[in-house]
């Protein structure tokens, strides 16, 4: 059997946590030298000099933080939960006393979130999962469990379910709330190259997917903004991309605000691993990037992919999508579906 080294350094580590769990641990401070590459001494200097401390207790600070995450003791646990609590709170740009009334139904006071116990008293299962449907994040990842913040297929699945997904925002948008759906793609996208090798593996996959955003604000007037993470998908496959395409032009009939953004390949891959929040991604980015009704509309004779969109627009016209904007100021859908012209 071969053994790589990352799974023979990942074997080794393992024993050594289980031979560190297994002995008595000696209340004896000794000192221990630690040689540094220069680049390294000066990043800890200069994080030391922010801190205001030592270069020693910062490494100190380090090395039992390595050592509590490898270990995954209780106390470690714990602080986690607080953690990312205020993480949360933080990244959604959510000061102390918005966050007080956001959870003022669970008991949540200021005086609270200044206690290490009382906070942790109150993050109960019920707060938690409030948390995470407010902000479209793991239960078990607010609980300290792992460091997946969203789930990798994302909350909502609209391949092979486009009708399921237009009612959900029909009933969005008929409660009064405005979702706006955010249509991201690796920055670069050869979608042109994608649509050519249809899946066949000569290409490389163009992932692409959605993250709803919605804006909120509290009673007393903070907003704040949160990305629910859709699924993602490939665009060199066909009946992916096309149902991608009839939801894009349902959100045309409906007035649904899209928008494109790219992301370089690295932060792309995180987002959809689940391994940063999306808000921490999302929120800064700046003007539109790519114009995803480029590839499915009713009102424009430039829709890229022209053949594939033809046979869509009537596959649209028998389906169940709606064909009327909700304000009742939508175009209903043409008698004929656009046709290209043919030049003369």
């Amino acid at each position: 059997m071969s053994l790589s080294l990352e799974k023979l350094l990942q074997r080794l580590a393992g024993r050594g946590t289980q031979l560190a769990a297994s002995t008595p641990v000696r209340d004896v401070r000794t000192p221990t030298s630690i040689r540094l590459k220069p680049e390294t001494k000066h990043f800890l200097e200069a994080q030391a000099q922010v801190l205001n401390t030592s270069v020693q207790s910062l490494i100190d600070a380090i090395l039992d933080g390595v050592v509590e995450a490898t270990t995954d003791d209780p106390t470690s646990r714990l602080r986690m939960i607080r953690e990312r609590f205020f993480l949360v709170m933080e990244a959604h740009g959510i000061d102390l006393p918005a966050a007080v009334e956001l959870m003022a139904p669970f008991g949540f006071t200021l005086s609270a979130l200044n206690s290490v116990d009382r906070l942790l008293d109150l993050l109960t299962t019920g707060a938690i999962d409030h948390l995470a449907d407010t902000f479209h994040v793991r239960k078990e990842w607010l609980r300290g469990d792992g460091n997946q913040a969203t789930p990798s297929y994302g909350y909502v699945r609209w391949y092979k379910n486009v009708e399921g997904t237009a009612q959900r925002l029909v009933g969005l948008a008929a409660a009064g709330q405005k979702p706006e759906l955010m249509f991201i793609r690796r920055r670069g996208a050869d979608f042109d190259r994608a649509f050519e090798d249809n899946d066949k593996g000569q290409a490389p996959l163009e992932p692409v997917g959605i993250v709803m955003r919605m804006n909120h604000e509290t009673p007393s007037g903070t907003h704040f903004t949160t990305y629910e993470m859709w699924q993602f998908e490939r665009w060199n496959y066909g009946p992916c991309r096309q149902d991608l395409k009839l939801l894009l032009a349902f959100c045309e009939q409906f007035r649904i605000f899209t928008v494109g953004h790219e992301l370089p390949e690295e932060n792309l891959d995180q987002l959809v691993r689940g391994e940063q929040l999306p808000v921490t991604l999302l929120n800064r980015l700046g003007a539109m990037s790519w114009h995803p009704d480029d590839y499915a509309g009713f009102r424009f004779e430039i829709t890229q992919e022209r053949g594939e969109w033809l046979g869509l627009a009537e596959r649209y016209r028998k389906s169940t999508l709606p064909e009327i904007a909700v304000d009742g100021g939508g175009a209903e859908l043409p008698d004929e579906p656009w046709r290209p012209k043919v030049p003369t």
